[in-house]
């Protein structure tokens, strides 16, 4: 996840110890979302009737949650690369069973089953860990409390516009603040799916872009939830995990609205790494801090789609930040670090 978004940024930051965190993190990270995410969010009969915006978010959300579906769609940024995915989701006895398979390069496959998350990876060893939903299907933009996000952000409602065949709902979803990027919801009229979502920087410029190209609504949920059940599993991700350390640090700035959403001291390879993981609901970040590999002081950035990795020497420290936020931002995060 994390490292196959960053193999290029690996390049150009390719320290042992920034290998380590991006190792970490691309499990850590996706844990530490997936338990801050309800798996079903409550929507009254007030709202699915309401034409506000909100309620119109509360639908889509609604549906993506409780339809049974399967969506065929291509997902790209802003360097023009693209990758084509198929997404089944469906739930039966209060489970959730879902399937991402890769249609381009390796035959990579993610699996939700019974609260867990596997993924089969032909170059690399498959693995699972607990989880209630596929990171990669969906943004998080997608699972929120919007009415509570109104404090951080404007809903505004664009109109309407046509994709994948079918009438939508345009929603922009706007920071009240420079500190992070906005979004354009494009919302099925009839299913209330999201059938398109770009993730826009300052300037209205497309960074991250999700479009379904075809609905089926009528696969076989027999026989897919039949194949997920039988299907034999990877074994958990085996990684010690402590309490944070980090009490000897603290970030004295953050943009409005994150909160730390868990934090740990992580064990791996000889290398000790404190880890903490920051979100607004939509957008997060993490901080992790280690011993330096070496006395360098100058600061790298890598940009890679939607994701920035900056890497540090603050007070002696080797500090890197990953995030989904502008780089603008995670710099002044990264220099607000202090010892206690």
């Amino acid at each position: 996840m994390i490292m196959n978004l960053f193999k290029m940024a690996l390049v150009n930051l390719c320290t042992k110890q920034l290998k380590i965190i991006l190792t970490i993190l691309s499990l850590f990270l996706c844990c530490s979302v997936f338990a801050t995410t309800k798996d079903k969010v409550p929507v009254t009969n007030a709202a699915l009737t309401d034409d506000s915006v909100i309620a119109i978010l509360n639908n889509m959300q609604h549906a993506v949650l409780n339809t049974d579906y399967q969506i065929y769609f291509v997902l790209g940024d802003n360097n023009d690369y693209a990758t084509t995915f198929q997404y089944t989701y469906m739930t039966a006895n209060k489970q959730n069973y879902a399937q991402l398979l890769y249609l381009e390069g390796a035959a990579k496959e993610i699996i939700l089953h019974n609260n867990t998350v596997s993924y089969f990876q032909p170059e690399s060893v498959s693995f699972s860990f607990p989880a209630s939903r596929i990171l990669e299907a969906f943004p998080d933009v997608i699972y929120n409390d919007f009415k509570k996000l109104s404090k951080y952000y404007d809903f505004i409602l664009l109109g309407k516009a046509r994709t994948a065949d079918e009438d939508c709902q345009l929603i922009r979803i706007i920071p009240k603040d420079k500190d992070r990027y906005n979004y354009v919801i494009w919302i099925d009229d009839k299913s209330h799916l999201p059938l398109r979502i770009d993730l826009l920087d300052f300037n209205s410029k497309i960074i991250k872009q999700m479009k379904v190209l075809d609905i089926n609504f009528a696969f076989d949920k027999t026989a897919f939830k039949k194949d997920i059940e039988q299907r034999n599993y990877p074994i958990f991700f085996p990684l010690d995990k402590e309490e944070s350390a980090l009490d000897s640090w603290s970030v004295k700035w953050l943009p409005a609205g994150f909160e730390e959403s868990a934090s740990y001291n992580i064990n791996y390879e000889k290398s000790t790494i404190d880890t903490r993981l920051f979100s607004d609901g939509i957008f997060s970040f993490s901080v992790n801090v280690s011993a330096p590999a070496s006395l360098d002081k100058k600061a790298i950035a890598s940009i890679q789609s939607d994701r920035t990795v900056y890497s540090a020497n603050i007070d002696n420290k080797n500090v890197v930040i990953i995030g989904n936020i502008p780089l603008e931002t995670i710099e002044r995060i990264a220099h607000s670090i202090k010892s206690k």
